[in-house]
């Protein structure tokens, strides 16, 4: 695994660089629903005892336990893999973060399968922590991208036959992955020229010039394992078919040459794209919408973009400074913040929450989840299976005929969010909370004792019924519930019918007991408080 370049302290970095304190319990709960895939109890109360600055420099160092490719060549699929680490992994800092980046760098498994989407998981969460350009070129080499976004086996422009390179990666690496359509200033602004308009970064001769050097790559050929390695560029295929002549793209020139790798071509390309000014506000602002906010002032963005264009150490593009910037940046972390900040919490983010906040756990592997994509049946969102290059969503997205529009402000999350998909959810989530997935010897269980304890009785109190509430909010809201919504969810847990039940009957006590609280759950998660991920 690439080292993890330098944290030293640079003017930016230390502005938004935390104390070493203790913090609140809400403060714990908030700062890991953005840097986790939801706080266990323990967890929060961890954080709350060490501090930020602590957790992060230990999350920064763990590594992950096992490659998805491993678990997918032993147990045949990669989904389980991929919700077991989200659920149970010790590194979710690196999980979430790789996480964040695979809704940008966008490869789907519905397309490539899931051994190359197993080797993309690894690749982006062994290299998230590294430099952007490191992980561009990783990325540009791996199997999946490379079949997701048709230019494995591209070819040179053939006269006779009247063909041309394959563009695709050209425009999307350009578009999606780098420097966006047009340039901006570090605050993540538009530039304008002398007549007010914005500036495009790139034009067709760039995409067509940089589509000459993505020619001459393959695949390797072997056996499961084989799906870790990047593609070729040493065969037969590569020699024949890559370009050395003349590229021209976004202002640089690779000369012709007969020479000329693959390899050598690739490095100058993606030199030129990482050290494109555009890159930093372009990146950061998506990051720090998928992390911390959907709507990110332009401030916000030019103290991230100044991270990524200098750590304190004098590296450019250093992922972990930038991560670090982010979720300790003013921004993300003020008690109060204003009704524009936070974001919709995605379906995959809700799930996990609730998951971890019930201290999730499997009795054996591979767990039996599969994927949640069905709208109507599940969550609606699968990790890897977006539909598009363009993410389950744009970040640019804005809801038709709303207040946010109107406001001018961005919700990407709500392009997914529709009556099929609320109702899918919450009909999803009662399934598992009332009946954990299981097949054959591995069996979900989400551990609820304590919750338990705060009413072991068939009849509740008030006092233990808003226990029961406030308790399951603490882990889930860490703004807490809306009044209103507080009283009508502990009135529904004090007047949950208590059955006529035989002497020593002890079943139907303990699956009410456990309704009572899933039930909270439920409802709980029903709620704008914990959607709205502030």
């Amino acid at each position: 695994m690439p080292p993890t370049p330098s944290l030293s302290p640079s003017p930016a970095l230390a502005a938004a660089k935390q104390t070493d304190r203790s913090l609140s319990r809400a403060e714990a709960v908030r700062f890991l629903q953005r840097t986790t895939f939801g706080p266990t109890p323990e967890e929060a109360s961890e954080l709350g005892r060490i501090g930020i600055d602590a957790w992060l420099d230990r999350q920064l160092a763990t590594q992950p336990d096992r490659t998805h490719l491993a678990r997918r060549i032993d147990n045949g699929s990669t989904l389980p893999s991929i919700w077991q680490t989200y659920l149970s992994a010790t590194d979710q800092l690196r999980k979430r973060f790789a996480y964040a980046l695979s809704q940008i760098f966008v490869a789907s498994e519905i397309v490539v399968g899931n051994e190359r989407i197993a080797d993309f998981a690894d690749v982006l969460e062994a290299n998230c922590f590294g430099t952007y350009r490191n992980l561009l070129e990783r990325i540009t080499r791996s199997q999946a991208m490379g079949q997701y976004l048709t230019y494995e086996r591209n070819q040179r422009a053939d006269e006779y036959r009247g063909t041309v390179p394959d563009e695709n990666y050209a425009r999307e690496i350009m578009q999606l992955f780098s420097i966006g359509l047009w340039e901006l200033n570090a605050d993540g602004t538009r530039r304008l020229d002398s007549g007010g308009n914005p500036i495009p970064t790139y034009d067709t001769d760039d995409i067509i010039g940089l589509a000459r050097v993505f020619t001459g790559f393959e695949m390797p050929y072997g056996p499961l394992t084989v799906f870790a390695k990047p593609m070729r560029t040493d065969g037969g295929f590569t020699r024949e078919w890559h370009e050395k002549g003349e590229k021209r793209f976004l202002g640089a020139t690779i000369a012709a040459d007969p020479n000329r790798t693959l390899d050598q071509s690739v490095d100058l390309a993606l030199d030129v794209i990482a050290a494109h000014p555009n890159v930093g506000p372009f990146l950061g602002r998506q990051l720090i919408q998928r992390l911390v906010t959907s709507n990110p002032t332009p401030a916000y963005v030019a103290r991230v973009s100044a991270v990524f264009d200098d750590d304190g150490g004098g590296t450019r593009g250093n992922l972990a400074a930038v991560l670090r910037a982010i979720v300790t940046d003013p921004e993300a972390t003020e008690p109060d913040p204003p009704a524009t900040a936070g974001k919709i919490r995605e379906p995959v983010l809700r799930f996990t929450a609730i998951a971890r906040a019930l201290r999730v756990s499997c009795t054996a592997e591979p767990w039996p989840l599969f994927s949640l994509a069905d709208r109507a049946t599940a969550i609606g969102q699968q990790p890897y299976e977006a539909t598009s290059v363009f993410n389950f969503y744009r970040p640019g997205y804005v809801p038709p005929r709303t207040a946010i529009g109107d406001a001018g402000l961005v919700a990407p999350e709500l392009q997914i969010t529709d009556e099929t998909t609320t109702i899918g959810w919450i009909n999803f989530l009662q399934g598992f909370l009332m009946q954990p997935p299981q097949s054959g010897n591995a069996r979900i269980e989400l551990d609820i004792g304590d919750l338990l304890a705060l009413a072991p009785d068939l009849t509740v109190t008030r006092a233990q019924a808003e226990a029961i509430v406030d308790e399951v909010a603490a882990r889930l809201c860490p703004f807490g519930l809306d009044r209103r919504a507080r009283d009508r969810i502990v009135e529904a847990v004090e007047g949950v019918a208590n059955p006529d039940l035989a002497p020593g009957d002890t079943r139907n006590r303990d699956q009410l007991l456990r309704e009572r609280v899933m039930g909270t759950v439920l409802l709980v998660a029903a709620t704008t408080d914990f959607i709205n991920d502030r």
